[in-house]
């Protein structure tokens, strides 16, 4: 088996809210600054585009995070089996892997990670479960973003905002490294 190796590539969540909120002014200001000397409907067209533009930057950063949030779990899975840690969540890591220690194993759905996070006797289950139950729910809308979004998507909440899912990304961040 061929061992993966780190790109180095990766997004913080900070920077990929960064990049989201400076592509947001970006788009307003340019709107702004072509926008003299319209009509009336002509304008109301313009910001009818200004609107999509900006409902598909936030779905693009969206996405961009859930990356980073499926990077976060598997760096932290990552860390735990080539360290060979004792806690229960290091166990479990292991056992859902399945391989030696310095393999790293991308293959564990992201799904049996919040799992295992879940299920973490050393967690606050108080904070860790409910976020994982909302992972898993957002994760719902990360495929229906990943995938084309070409189905009606039913999450049983409202659809998550960049704010919502950067808020969930947050409090993994703390349960991961906590």
């Amino acid at each position: 088996m061929v061992k993966l190796q780190r790109s180095n590539e990766h997004k913080t969540f900070k920077e990929i809210h960064q990049l989201f909120d400076e592509r947001k002014r970006a788009l307003r200001f340019f709107f702004d600054a072509h926008s003299f000397g319209y009509s009336e409907m002509e304008m109301k067209e313009k910001r009818k585009y200004l609107d999509y533009q900006l409902q598909e930057a936030e779905y693009d950063a969206s996405l961009a995070l859930f990356g980073a949030i499926e990077a976060a779990f598997r760096l932290d899975c990552d860390y735990r089996r080539k360290r060979w840690l004792k806690d229960s969540r290091s166990k479990a890591v292991r056992q859902a892997s399945g391989f030696p220690r310095d393999d790293f194993d991308y293959r564990i759905s992201i799904t049996k990670l919040f799992d295992i996070l879940a299920n973490d006797h050393s967690a606050d289950h108080s904070t860790t479960n409910p976020t994982i139950d909302l992972l898993k729910v957002y994760f719902k809308y990360r495929n229906w973003l990943a995938h084309g979004r070409y189905w009606q998507l039913r999450l049983g909440i409202n659809r998550p905002t960049f704010s919502d899912i950067f808020q969930a990304a947050k409090t993994i961040k703390n349960l991961l490294n906590g």
